[in-house]
């Protein structure tokens, strides 16, 4: 209690405290307002299978009957005007999501379809609250930066909207990629790389566009050439996969529910690029792409951070000899964990604006305050202030965009795909250069300005 009355004596912070509290609670009424669009589709799932539905969730004409027979549920209840405006426009149910991610929903949903969203709303807030907070305090910010960072997220920041208008997993997958860096950061205890390989392993089962995240991170030991930690952290990852699939598996009451699911999404994958409201960077290059045609990007993405990994760890003259530095392998971790989340907006063919939400981890890793003394070069700061500042401006749903009179589906596309090039390239800067020329840097420090 006697650190917190020492925060609150700062009148900065308190004021920053007060305007996030009320930024929350605006978030949420806004959330209140929509009636959460793909919510409702992993809602059903859940909904049904607690229900002992006799439907398969994953065949697409049990799906179309599902969307029936919720539908007709929604228009006898009462107080219930969310329900009955998105059960309206549901025809179809598209369950493409795995059967863990439907585990999850059911597992905080007590079956009225209102209230549940209203707590889904309260939950993504949560812990998109604590995982910027907290990713924030691990690089070193200031309690005051990193408010103030939050406050745009919370209020203007456009993929922070989308994903309360639609009530998707993002601020679930952000809240994972925040716990794997916090695990990145303790140290090299076997204990904390099997636990960063088992959340790794659960959050790719849970949703697998983030696996990216698990390439580079196994990537980066291998280059590092630290294969023990590689092992350890692979059996984690092993341990999370099978512990997600036996659970839903059982919850399901399907030992097929994993084949059933991995038919869907093969056949439907390779038309995602069709979508004309997909802010997806490898569309608007190659048009329409496959799923090779999707793996084969994201492939390439994640050794290019590997080999510019590997070319900043170069040996200089007279440091063949040099110990491993601690520090620099928990930071490099960090980026690796940001850089998978790029990897996925910049490979995946069908990228909805709320996905950008993961584009956070990079903007907190390349806006973290400034390590070393004396006059800042021109090139770092243009790297680490200036681009990153701009690729934040370009996503926020300000008013500004108003009076540019922009914010249509066209400036969109073009802002947040650039944004997340823009935050790719800094990040292979900063493996093959700026690591380089900075050895001690420091992770997990407390910030010398409170």
């Amino acid at each position: 209690m006697k650190g917190s009355g020492t925060h609150f004596k700062d009148p900065l912070k308190l004021i920053l405290t007060i305007m996030v509290v009320l930024s929350l609670l605006g978030a949420w009424l806004y959330g209140k307002e929509t009636p959460g669009v793909d919510y409702y589709v992993a809602w059903v799932a859940a909904d049904a299978v607690k229900h002992d539905t006799p439907h398969n969730i994953y065949e697409p004409s049990s799906r179309f009957k599902l969307a029936f027979e919720y539908r007709n549920k929604a228009e006898v209840l009462d107080k219930a005007p969310r329900q009955n405006r998105i059960a309206r426009h549901r025809q179809d149910l598209p369950m493409t999501a795995t059967p863990f991610l439907y585990w999850v929903t059911g597992l905080v949903a007590i079956g009225d379809y209102e209230t549940d969203l209203d707590i889904w709303h309260a939950i993504s807030l949560l812990v998109l609250t604590i995982s910027v907070l907290a990713m924030c305090r691990l690089l070193g910010y200031s309690t005051a930066s990193s408010l103030a960072l939050l406050l745009p997220i919370l209020v203007w920041f456009s993929p922070q909207l989308s994903d309360l208008r639609v009530g998707n997993v993002n601020s679930i997958q952000l809240g994972m990629i925040a716990l794997i860096i916090w695990l990145q950061t303790r140290g090299p205890d076997i204990r904390y790389l099997f636990a960063t390989g088992l959340i790794t392993g659960l959050m790719v089962m849970f949703k697998p566009n983030l696996a990216p995240v698990a390439l580079l991170l196994a990537g980066g030991w291998v280059v590092r050439q630290q294969y023990s930690k590689l092992g350890v952290t692979l059996s984690g990852m092993a341990a999370g996969g099978i512990a997600a699939v036996v659970v839903s598996s059982w919850w399901l009451g399907n030992a097929t529910a994993w084949i059933d699911w991995f038919n869907t999404i093969s056949q439907t994958i390779s038309g995602f690029g069709n979508s004309e409201k997909s802010h997806a960077l490898i569309k608007s290059i190659f048009g329409p792409t496959g799923m090779s045609g999707q793996l084969g990007m994201a492939l390439f993405l994640c050794f290019l951070c590997l080999v510019f990994l590997w070319w900043g760890r170069r040996d200089k003259p007279g440091q063949s000899d040099r110990k491993p530095d601690e520090n620099r392998d928990k930071f490099e971790n960090i980026v690796l964990v940001a850089m998978g989340c790029l990897v996925m907006l910049l490979a995946s063919a069908l990228v909805w604006p709320h996905y950008y939400l993961l584009t956070i981890p990079m903007f907190i890793v390349v806006l973290r305050p400034w390590q070393e003394a004396g006059s800042m070069k021109i090139l770092p700061v243009l790297m680490m202030r200036v681009l990153p500042a701009v690729a934040l401006l370009s996503m926020l749903d300000s008013p500004v965009l108003t009076l540019l009179d922009a914010g249509g589906r066209a400036y969109w596309n073009v802002a947040t795909t650039s944004s997340a090039l823009i935050l790719y390239f800094i990040g292979l800067w900063q493996f093959g250069f700026r690591l380089r020329n900075q050895q001690d840097q420091k992770v997990a420090a407390a910030p010398a300005v409170h």
